[in-house]
């Protein structure tokens, strides 16, 4: 029964981790978007749990549409002359990257290399499993889109095809998402706004420990150790970026337990941690 169960759960995680996502007809007629969008959001992930949800897009016809209000995609400089090109048609966009997915979890596309022709509607699938700490994890999706069009130059028609990573030097991100990763045994989960601070893994510990935090913005952080006279035995700065931030603890510290502590200026969070002799 067991290898039963065993081999049904195996092909259960193949299909999720491999199937195609289906693009949805009904948002043919829209605009430039993504459902769902940031403020519904993407379904939470419970740590050790398979994990599935799709994306659906439809990608933008004009780059006046793709634009979003930036002038540094509807305008070309040449030899000092800006051109509007916000009539250009969108040849194709693509999803380059994704920053800030938690270990285990992946976002693939139901089209090669995650090219999309303009003006259709496709998908993603998001799918995995992760045992990364509960919290948020904010999402950047860094995205080029591809055009061409004609510009006139010293009164000659000049045939133009270009991308916005060729003509700006930077990637449109498309920001706002978030993954939310609960805890298995129902530990409260922290809003990405909130400074936070994660019990260290693993603990005991003889060498090092990973301490993890959930830091609101980019920011500098105080770290200390303390034993448990009071005594401060090790103190650091750390460059933190907005969201989970993972600091490795190395120590020659005699073995006891002892209390660490971050500091962002404005609030500050402790939890103990034991030292085992090697």
């Amino acid at each position: 029964m067991k290898k039963i169960v065993l081999i049904l759960t195996l092909a259960f995680s193949y299909v999720v981790g491999s199937a195609q996502c289906s693009p949805n007809s009904l948002y043919q007629d829209s605009t430039y978007n993504i459902w769902p969008d940031t403020i519904q959001n993407l379904p939470h992930v419970t740590q050790g749990l398979n994990y599935y949800t799709q994306i659906d897009l439809k990608t933008p016809t004009t780059l006046i549409e793709a634009s979003s209000g930036d002038s540094s995609i509807t305008t070309i400089d040449t030899l000092g002359t800006a051109h509007y090109v916000g009539h250009w048609p969108v040849d194709s966009m693509i999803m380059v990257s994704t920053i800030g997915l938690p270990s285990g979890i992946t976002l693939d596309c139901n089209t090669p290399n995650c090219m999309y022709p303009g003006d259709i509607v496709g998908c993603a699938n998001v799918y995995g499993t992760t045992n990364d700490p509960a919290g948020v994890y904010p999402i950047i999706i860094e995205v080029n889109v591809y055009t061409h069009g004609s510009i006139t130059v010293f009164g000659f028609p000049v045939a133009v095809e270009t991308d916005l990573y060729s003509a700006t030097g930077a990637y449109e991100t498309i920001e706002g998402y978030n993954i939310v990763v609960n805890s298995v045994t129902g530990l409260e989960t922290f809003h990405q706004d909130d400074f936070v601070l994660f019990q260290n893994a693993p603990n005991p510990f003889t060498e090092f420990t990973n301490i993890q935090f959930n830091a609101p913005k980019s920011d500098n952080v105080a770290f200390e150790v303390v034993d448990m006279f009071g005594r401060s035995v090790y103190t650091e700065k750390i460059a933190a970026t907005k969201g989970v931030n993972t600091y490795q603890f190395n120590h020659d510290l005699s073995a006891g337990i002892y209390m660490y502590t971050i500091n962002n200026g404005k609030e500050s969070f402790s939890k103990r941690m034991i030292i085992i002799e090697k």
